[in-house]
C-alpha cells in the first residue's frame, strides 16, 4: 500500500500551483483578485491538503481546497476527507465531510469524521463484516456521539465563562459544529468479470459519482435538488442521525472496473449539478487518467463565477485499465 504522501499548504499562492490557475468557463473577477488571508490559528486546517498514492489495482488522488469566500474572510476550510484500507488491502474506504457553514466549529466536526470514520468502517471489515452488511446506522450514530463528546470539550475551551456552571447541551453542540458525511467502499483488486463492487452511504448533500470509460456520468448517491428523496437527505447533518435506520440513504453498485469514482462535497457537486453541462465535460476530460497531485488540487479548485465554496474531491482510478476478460 502506498497511500502515504501528502502535502499541506497553509497559504496557497496562485503562482505556486499553476500558471494560469484552472478555470471552467467564466471564472469571475474574484478568482484572480481575492488575496487569501493566512490562517492565524494553528488549530485551523491548512488552506489546501493534497494526497496521492495507490493500493491494489487503484490509483487515488484527493484534495481539499478552501473556497474563495473563506479565503477572503479568513474563515477556516470546513471540508475534510479521509481514507483507510483493510489489513488484507482488499477494500478501500473513503469519506468526505462538509462542515455546515453556520457552525463556527464545523471544521472540527468534519475533521473528526474524516479521521475516525474510515478507521471505524475498516475495523468492522477486518473483523469479518461483509461490505454489503456494514451497519451504517450504527457507524453514523457512533460518529455523532464522537462529535457530541468532542464538541462539548471544544465549546468549553472556546467559551469557558458561558459553560462554567452547566455543560453545553446537544443542541448547543449541533449548532456550533455539524457536518455532512458520505462514505464510499470499493474493492481494490482487478475484477475478472470487468465489474467492481461499490457501496455508498451518506447523510447530507455531498455526492458520489462514477465516470464511465466513454465519459458518461452516473450518480452513485443522490443529485442535489432532484426529487423528494434527495431533499430529505439534505436536511440531516451529523450529529443528527435519523432514528429509523431505513432513513439513512445507502446504495450498492456494480460498475465497470475501468470507471473513475468520485467522492466530493457540494462545493464541487453544485457546479456539476446533473452532470450534463460544461463543468462535467471539462472534469471528465481532465480526469480521464490521474493527474499530477498538485495539478489535481488546482483542478479541484477551478475558477467559475458564483461558485466560491470549499471544494473537496477523492478520485479513484484503475491503475491498469485492462479490458474485461
Amino acid at each position: 500500500m502506498t497511500i502515504e504522501s501528502d502535502v499541506d499548504i497553509a497559504l496557497q499562492d496562485p503562482r505556486a500551483v499553476a500558471d494560469p490557475p484552472a478555470t471552467i468557463g467564466d471564472p469571475g473577477r474574484a478568482h484572480a483578485e481575492v488575496r487569501p488571508l493566512l490562517r492565524t490559528d494553528p488549530a485551523h486546517p491548512p488552506d489546501t491538503t493534497v494526497d496521492h498514492g495507490s493500493v491494489g489495482d487503484l490509483e487515488i488522488r484527493a484534495a481539499s481546497v478552501r473556497g474563495l469566500s473563506h479565503r477572503q474572510n479568513g474563515i477556516p476550510r470546513q471540508d475534510a476527507y479521509g481514507f483507510a484500507v483493510t489489513a488484507g488491502q482488499d477494500w478501500l474506504v473513503a469519506v468526505v465531510a462538509d462542515g455546515v457553514s453556520a457552525g463556527h466549529l464545523s471544521h472540527e466536526a468534519a475533521s473528526f469524521v474524516a479521521r475516525r470514520g474510515p478507521r471505524e468502517v475498516v475495523r468492522r471489515l477486518d473483523h469479518g463484516t461483509e461490505a454489503a452488511e456494514l451497519p451504517w446506522h450504527e457507524i453514523f450514530t457512533g460518529l455523532a456521539a464522537t462529535i457530541l463528546t468532542e464538541g462539548t470539550r471544544s465549546l468549553r475551551r472556546y467559551d469557558p465563562e458561558r459553560y462554567a456552571a452547566d455543560p453545553p447541551t446537544e443542541t448547543d453542540v449541533a449548532a456550533a459544529m455539524a457536518t455532512t458525511a458520505t462514505f464510499l467502499v470499493c474493492e481494490t483488486g482487478y475484477q475478472r468479470h470487468g465489474l467492481r463492487h461499490v457501496y455508498v452511504a451518506w447523510t447530507g448533500d455531498s455526492p458520489a459519482w462514477a465516470i464511465a470509460p466513454d465519459g458518461a456520468w452516473t450518480s452513485l448517491s443522490a443529485v442535489k435538488g432532484e426529487g423528494e428523496e434527495v431533499g430529505s437527505s439534505r436536511v440531516v447533518a451529523l450529529p443528527k442521525v435519523p432514528r429509523d435506520p431505513g432513513g439513512l440513504p445507502y446504495q450498492e453498485h456494480m460498475l465497470d472496473h475501468r470507471s473513475t469514482l468520485l467522492l466530493m462535497t457540494d462545493g464541487t457537486g453544485d457546479p456539476i449539478a446533473e452532470a450534463r453541462g460544461e463543468v462535467a465535460a471539462q472534469l471528465a476530460e481532465w480526469w480521464q487518467r490521474p493527474p499530477a497531485p498538485l495539478a489535481f488540487a488546482d483542478q479541484v479548485g477551478f475558477g467559475r463565477r458564483s461558485y466560491d465554496d470549499d471544494r473537496t474531491v477523492v478520485a479513484i482510478w484503475p491503475a491498469s485499465p485492462q479490458e474485461p476478460r
